[in-house]
């Protein structure tokens, strides 16, 4: 449970961090909650704005702690990352449906992105005790450059326990890089198929329709605060999964099943939890993004009841808490962002020749 629960946490953060350039066309939608039309605007134009701006550089903070009587169960990450970027495009949500449906389109748009952006991304995740066999104890740290197609990371900063790994394959102890658009352009048709076969007309993937009802319905329990250039949002998340239209959205994607009495104790349960996002304006554009989750026991006990395959011999946290703290600087601005110097890229054909190489090795292992 633990295990699952964190990576949702960690999906969860990761998401949140893309807020801005996916929500910057359509924003108005589900940010402006109980915001006056003034102060809408206001929101809604540093959104767009920060999606627009292209370029940039921001650090982040975040904290996913899951607290629990039983330390095997207990976890606790620590993430903080800082980088530039340029020629980002923002996407909307209209957009990302659409792709999601069209797989030749998606790895068409993937391509022609990564032929224009490029980014720098430094992170440091400290990882819970749990994972001390693969990292020795040491914090994970990924240094990253994306530019003029290619992705580049520095192999030197990753804990230890991976050198002999390393080694092993003849993998350079620094810098190295992977020309992505010519892997996208060669396993173009190879990701194309296998998106298309995981796919059908009983996907579950929300259209631009649903998520505009979503969006709408999540307005509705959105109530801001404003102080100065702050703006904080708190969600009733017990009157939003109350809602008879929103009942009405999952049951459509549940089978059209009645709610039982351990679901409606768990929509009750989320009276005492609390998500609080703050946007901080610096000027026309966002400054800061400051999202807080905080989920007592109470709750996670009441949603743990309401699943048939949990483990009952497992107790659930006594409390989930999730921060997460995003601040930009230098929207608009002209970043330099140049390739490591003297770091080797492969091609396409070079990583098949490396991926044939580790399946032949692990089959001979196990010989």
């Amino acid at each position: 449970m633990k295990s699952r629960l964190l990576a949702l946490c960690m999906l969860f953060v990761l998401i949140v961090a893309l807020v801005p350039g996916v929500m910057a066309q359509d924003a108005s939608k589900a940010i402006c909650g109980n915001l006056s039309a003034d102060d809408c605007t206001a929101l809604t134009t540093a959104l767009t704005n920060t999606g627009a701006a292209g370029s940039g550089a921001f650090t982040l903070a975040s904290t996913i702690d899951i607290q629990s009587d039983d330390p095997t169960q207990a976890a606790k990450v620590d993430i903080t990352a800082d980088g530039k970027f340029s020629g980002l495009k923002p996407m909307s949500m209209t957009d990302m449906s659409s792709m999601s449906a069209d797989p030749t389109a998606m790895v068409k748009a993937l391509t022609d992105g990564i032929k224009d952006f490029s980014g720098v991304l430094n992170l440091t995740v400290g990882l819970p005790a749990s994972a001390a066999s693969v990292t020795g104890g040491q914090p994970l740290t990924l240094n990253l450059i994306l530019v003029n197609g290619v992705g580049y990371i520095d192999f030197s900063k990753l804990p230890s326990t991976i050198t002999p790994m390393l080694q092993a394959y003849k993998i350079p102890n620094g810098w190295a890089g992977l020309d992505l658009v010519d892997t996208l352009t060669n396993a173009g048709g190879m990701l194309t198929g296998m998106a298309g076969s995981t796919g059908s007309s009983t996907s579950t993937a929300p259209s631009a329709d649903d998520m505009a009802k979503g969006q709408a319905l999540f307005a509705k329990y959105l109530t801001y605060t404003h102080d100065g250039d702050t703006y904080t949002g708190t969600v009733d998340l017990k009157g939003l999964f109350s809602d008879a239209d929103f009942q009405a959205m999952m049951k459509s994607a549940d089978s059209a099943k009645e709610m039982t009495d351990a679901q409606q104790a768990a929509i009750d349960s989320l009276d005492d939890a609390t998500v609080q996002i703050a946007f901080t304006t610096a000027g026309d554009k966002l400054g800061e993004v400051n999202l807080t989750i905080d989920l007592p026991g109470s709750t996670l006990t009441a949603l743990a009841a309401t699943s048939t395959s949990s483990d009952s011999t497992s107790k659930p946290p006594t409390a989930v808490n999730i921060s997460f703290d995003l601040k930009y600087s230098g929207l608009g601005e002209a970043q330099t962002i140049a390739a490591p110097s003297g770091a080797t890229v492969s091609k396409y054909a070079d990583l098949m020749t490396f991926v044939g190489s580790m399946m032949g090795g692990m089959s001979g292992s196990s010989s």
